[in-house]
């Protein structure tokens, strides 16, 4: 087999879907193949480690606008900082 495109990656990708979604009895519907799908997908993750991962949390916000001033006619608020000019 030559070179790996990403149309031959997606048919074998397809056939390995349809063959584990044969074996699991699954209808033929898109609920049926979905959750198919969720099996591949955590299965993998669960043989590879990745569903151990902790998950990432963003930090939070703060820099909050002030809910009380008025917007301007940009729509932006007055309140915010503005960028220095160098002059």
């Amino acid at each position: 087999m030559r070179i790996l495109t990403i149309r031959r990656m997606f048919t074998l990708a397809a056939i390995g879907v349809a063959y584990v979604h044969g074996k699991r009895r699954g209808e033929l519907t898109l609920a049926s193949i979905t959750d198919t799908l969720n099996y591949l997908w955590s299965s993998t993750a669960d043989r590879f480690g990745a569903g151990d991962r902790a998950q990432h949390r963003t930090p939070p916000r703060t820099g909050t606008i002030n809910p009380t001033s008025t917007p301007t006619a940009n729509g932006l608020t007055g309140d915010r900082m503005r960028r220095p000019h160098d002059a």
